[in-house]
């Protein structure tokens, strides 16, 4: 006898039917629970730490001693879990870059502590760029920190992506 159309359905619907638990919940089945992606979270994954640079924004000043740009560096920790951390272990350095050999650190900011989700920003001001300025310098803001922050048994500064510790950008883009 062949089976009919209907029959082939039951059975397809039948296999396609998720296993449930007592509670009536899918059971999701991970290897590592800090793996997983949280949803409604913005970025991050259970259990990370994630400090990172996230913009640079420049903003023309006109104060009565002449005009100035001002630059503004935010850091965001992206993760899902607290940095937390020593005194004097990090810092976000801001360079002001014209070429590869020709640059300089403009400001130096410590901190400490950045909670999950948390950002802090800080600024940078100097004279305004003359039009005669074709090529105005490059701006780089970098986390820094200190060499042996990954072997210090605080697993509460570990950073989990040291990728997005950095960002450049010119004022003219």
């Amino acid at each position: 006898m062949k089976p009919s159309f209907i029959h082939v359905l039951i059975v397809l619907f039948a296999f396609s039917i998720p296993t449930f638990s007592q509670t009536g919940r899918i059971q999701p089945k991970l290897a590592d629970a800090s793996a997983a992606v949280v949803r409604g979270a913005s970025t991050g994954r259970l259990g990370s730490i994630d400090p990172a640079v996230t913009d640079i924004s420049f903003r023309y000043l006109k104060p009565t001693t002449g005009d100035k740009i001002q630059v503004v560096v935010t850091v965001k920790n992206l993760g899902l879990m607290n940095y937390e951390s020593g005194i004097n272990q990090q810092n976000v350095q801001l360079w002001e870059e014209y070429s590869g050999s020709n640059r300089k650190m403009v400001k130096l900011f410590p901190f400490q502590n950045l909670n999950a989700s948390a950002s802090f920003s800080f600024s940078y001001e100097r004279p305004v760029f003359k039009p005669s300025e074709e090529f105005p310098p490059h701006y780089k803001a970098m986390i820094v920190y200190e060499p042996d922050i990954l072997s210090d048994n605080n697993t509460k500064n570990d950073d989990s992506n040291a990728v997005n510790n950095s960002l450049t950008k010119n004022p003219r883009d």
